[in-house]
């Protein structure tokens, strides 16, 4: 049932937009664009590129085979592999069995791999990897395609489930977001004439495929008919290679987090085609684009707020260099069939420029959390206003006068840190598994105020009774993913309250132990783990910190990790000495 209000207010979180489209299945809307352009190229990673009919027919097998296993429509088939051309082939062949894909990261542990495995209940897991051990049936996507017998794929329709992503809990376990065919068709539909998607544009794949950006970057691509380029997770930790690669593959759509595109713009980018570049998975220092601006003005940049519960992206707001020289916060207007609302703790609606709790109803919204009917309920309650139903985003913000939203953070302890979302409590609730500690905290630092990409987390433990650190480190880093272990960790003997028996951050000390030293490790191991965990790649002893990715950015989190963790080191050290093995020495040395 629709609420009576004030109908201004309701009005004030719509698109300027239209769009008219019909719902439909992703596997329809690919099958289209295949019958119209089979001969185009539709991926490539650099050692494989499928045409759109190429990699129609790999996915066709893949869905055969998956029937030959005993996959029927609705099942979930969880999907761990590699970014790559045959990644994109296993995606859309799980859909065309009229199954559900679950991607997990290979980089995360094994813990958190075999969780998505249970949670789902998947009883087939396509991966490379040998040491997921979990009760289902591993097996390799060729090893799918052969068991492919004659037969027809699977019929789908709009609203069944295509994917489950998971974000990260606060119960210290992730949540499975469920999203059906039709959002992901209707968020390509409501952008397509906008940005003048079409076959003459190429787009990078440069996340994750657990990461929600993806599903944008993979679909968005593909169902408009352009090119996918796969970015190797090495080339998306190096800016030059990264660089390199959008100028030899003459990339037109480029999408990444704040964070990300910082360590681009550190490089020589002149030459760089893009003509739409999209921000997403965080907030946006719109000044930062100053630069930009000045090398490439005649590309659109737009600025996308959104959530994996409401399909990727909500609003879009196409920044200028005036706004950009202002420092705007605003994440624009919704897209066309989302709508805004901005409502009290009573649930009513807060007049422009009144802060609230952000809700998003309308095309983008999930069909609610894999096995969590009461967290489902509660965070996905009915829509008042137009009816079905809306998200309670947890996040807060403000309509202005002109119906443009201003993102101004989160009302709970859950955080974004290099795009990645965060859930503090999850974080809390793993450390305090470890039967050492009776309580924890965890709080996010900056080694430069102002600069996100200098963020790190700092946890606070109290023991039950006594506590070795680098146990309590170890115990963190086979439950968490690198971006979500901790930098330090540091013992009290209570952890400071507020007059309300809240948590005093302010009163918490300046963290005295990191995790980041193996148990039996030397000073060079020491390094290695802090370059890794920061760099977001395995690092050698001889490897160069600039050659593996490293730039003054990551060098700033480095030093101030490593002085946490008990390491004076300059910056002019680290220029000198750019390997572990050679700055290990120099240190001893000193």
């Amino acid at each position: 049932m629709t609420r009576t209000a004030d109908p201004d207010l309701i009005t004030l979180g719509v698109s300027p937009r239209s769009v008219t489209a019909e719902p439909a299945t992703i596997t329809s809307a690919f099958d289209r664009v295949a019958a119209t352009a089979p001969d185009a190229v539709a991926v490539t990673d650099g050692t494989t590129s499928l045409t759109y009919a190429e990699l129609g027919r790999h996915a066709d097998e893949v869905a055969r085979g998956l029937a030959a296993l005993g996959v029927a429509p609705g099942d979930i088939v969880v999907v761990c592999l590699d970014r790559g051309a045959e990644l994109v082939a296993v995606l859309l062949g799980v859909l065309k069995a009229g199954a559900v894909y679950a991607p997990t990261d290979p980089s995360y542990p094994l813990n958190r791999r075999a969780h998505t495995v249970r949670d789902t209940g998947a009883k087939v897991v396509i991966t490379k990897l040998v040491d997921l051990d979990v009760p289902a049936k591993t097996v390799t996507p060729d090893e799918v395609r052969a068991l492919a017998a004659d037969g027809r794929t699977a019929a789908v329709e709009p609203g069944d489930p295509a994917y489950v992503i998971y974000t990260s809990g606060s119960t210290g376990e992730p949540k499975g977001v469920v999203v059906p065919h039709r959002n992901v068709t209707w968020l390509v539909e409501s952008t397509r004439d906008e940005y003048r998607l079409g076959g003459g544009d190429v787009w990078t794949l440069f996340h994750s495929s657990a990461f929600d950006f993806s599903v944008w970057e993979i679909w968005g691509c593909l169902l408009t008919g352009g090119r996918l380029v796969v970015v190797s997770y090495v080339d998306s930790r190096n800016p030059e290679r990264f660089r390199d690669l959008l100028l030899a593959e003459s990339v037109t759509v480029l999408n990444q987090t704040p964070s990300a595109f910082a360590q681009l713009l550190a490089v020589p980018h002149d030459e760089i085609g893009v003509r739409l570049l999209i921000f997403g998975g965080e907030p946006l220092d719109t000044r930062s684009l100053l630069p930009w601006f000045d090398a490439h003005p005649d590309c659109r940049v737009v600025n996308m707020f959104g959530i994996t519960e409401t399909t990727v992206h909500v609003t879009e707001q196409t920044v200028t260099r005036t706004l950009a020289e202002v420092g705007s916060r605003s994440v624009g207007r919704p897209l066309p069939g989302w709508y805004v609302y901005v409502l009290d703790e009573l649930g009513e609606l807060v007049p422009p420029g009144t802060s609230g709790e952000i809700h998003v109803g309308g095309a983008g919204v999930a069909l609610g959390y894999l096995n969590r009917p009461e967290l489902t309920a509660a965070r996905f309650p009915a829509d008042p206003f137009r009816g079905g139903t809306m998200y309670r985003s947890g996040d807060l913000g403000r309509l202005l006068p002109d119906g443009t939203l201003e993102h101004l953070g989160r009302l709970d302890s859950q955080v974004k840190i290099r795009g990645h979302r965060i859930e503090l409590d999850e974080i809390r609730a793993v450390l305090q598994a470890h039967p050492g500690v009776h309580s924890s905290a965890v709080v996010v630092r900056r080694a430069v105020a102002d600069d996100p990409n200098t963020a790190r987390l700092d946890a606070y433990v109290t023991p039950s009774d006594q506590v070795d650190v680098e146990d309590v480190a170890a115990h963190a880093r086979a439950s968490l993913p690198a971006y979500m272990t901790p930098a330090t960790i540091t013992v009290l003997d209570t952890l400071p309250l507020t007059v309300n028996g809240k948590l005093d951050e302010s009163a918490l000390p300046e963290p005295v132990s990191a995790p980041s030293a193996p148990v039996a490790g030397d000073l060079g191991d020491r390094i290695r783990h802090i370059w890794t965990r920061v760099l977001g790649t395995d690092v050698g002893p001889e490897d160069d910190f600039f050659v593996v990715g490293g730039n003054s950015l990551h060098a700033v989190n480095v030093i101030a990790e490593m002085r946490a963790d008990g390491i004076a080191l300059r910056l002019v050290d680290l220029m000198r000495n750019p390997t572990p093995r050679a700055l290990a020495t120099a240190l001893s040395g000193a």
